[in-house]
């Protein structure tokens, strides 16, 4: 898995002349990413007296923070590979339609876990260690980020489907969620303004 590399290498790799990894496995990543800035809250507020009337919460919200991050590492290696068939599509005269649904399909899971990132971040921003709530923060960001990055990854496969149910249904969900997300992360941040002065 690509996630297995060193930081190092995977940036090296994003960075290279090959078209993968690229923004929508870049996208998982931020989405990993803000998943384990909230289990780091999580874990820094877990023991602390001073939250224990919310401890039970923070155990569960870590359970799923890796739960989601890991199915974002799993994103990470499938959105390259959606891509390469694409690519595969066009030069052995493959199924470009079923293609070009996987490859919007993938992106779109991410953006759905992105939005639930984001829920996370809020909940620990809100309830956990305040000693720790620029990393609640940092979370919230990285997961609005692999939420957009995810969107864009969606829409430029669009308009290749010949589907319109496919893509109404697509559009939907994308306005949708892109209004819950934006909801989510204004609370975030007046969280962040009232705790950071």
């Amino acid at each position: 898995m690509m996630i297995d590399k060193s930081v190092k290498e995977l940036l090296d790799a994003i960075s290279s002349k090959a078209p993968t990894p690229g923004g929508g496995s870049v996208a998982a990543l931020a989405g990993a990413i803000s998943c384990s800035l909230a289990a780091m809250v999580c874990n820094l507020t877990i023991g602390k007296k001073k939250y224990e009337s919310v401890e039970e919460e923070m155990k569960e919200l870590l359970e799923k923070a890796m739960e989601l991050r890991r199915r974002f590492e799993e994103l990470i290696d499938e959105d390259s590979k959606a891509f390469d068939e694409v690519m595969k599509a066009f030069k052995e005269g493959g199924d470009k339609e079923a293609a070009f649904k996987k490859a919007a399909e993938v992106p779109m899971e991410t953006a759905s876990l992105s939005k639930e990132a984001m829920n996370i971040a809020y909940y620990v921003a809100i309830h956990g260690n305040k000693n720790a709530i620029s990393d609640a923060g940092s979370s919230a960001y990285m997961a609005y980020s692999a939420f957009k990055m995810a969107v864009m990854n969606v829409k430029i496969n669009l308009p290749y489907i010949e589907d319109e149910k496919f893509k109404n249904i697509a559009e939907e969900k994308i306005a949708r969620m892109e209004k819950e997300i934006e909801q989510t992360f204004e609370k975030v941040k007046e969280a962040l303004q009232e705790n950071i002065k």
